[in-house]
């Protein structure tokens, strides 16, 4: 359903019928994650019961949306991500990424935060973990998983 929702705003946008607004729309993701929250898989199969109401109906235009389109380019190897010698000075200047600094004891703060690398991202990780069980007076356990 969510490509039926994504084409609707699209051509009410650009004030054109045809799917997605008739721009070129680029989708990227993992499409081997856990399936979208109260919403359907986008290679479940259809069921004949589904357009017998509005939401089903979006849903079964929705996979005829992405059953449209043509171009697929599948990226197989991790680039930018494979290691802190792929994410240089320049490449961060290029993002424009600034150090931020969230106020960790304001439950307000939702502003998402993005990384340049893992490294970063466990460090933040850790401060808001640290910062939470503060906050709500709860003493803080780590527990680690090792990898196989």
């Amino acid at each position: 359903m969510a490509y039926y929702r994504i084409s609707e705003v699209l051509s009410q946008v650009k004030q054109n019928t045809e799917p997605f607004g008739n721009i070129n729309v680029i989708f990227a993701g993992d499409f081997c994650q856990l399936p979208p929250v109260g919403d359907t898989i986008l290679y479940s199969n259809l069921k004949k019961n589904w357009t017998a109401t509005d939401k089903g109906q979006k849903t079964v235009l929705g996979k005829l949306l992405w059953l449209s389109v043509n171009i697929v380019v599948i990226l197989t190897q991790p680039m930018r991500q494979s290691g802190p010698e792929n994410d240089t000075f320049e490449d961060r200047a290029v993002r424009h990424v600034d150090i931020a600094q969230p106020d960790w004891n304001n439950p307000e703060c939702t502003v998402p935060l993005i990384v340049p690398g893992n490294v970063a991202k466990n460090s933040l990780n850790a401060q808001f973990a640290v910062a939470f069980a503060s906050t709500i007076g709860k003493p803080l356990h780590w527990y680690h998983a090792q990898d196989k």
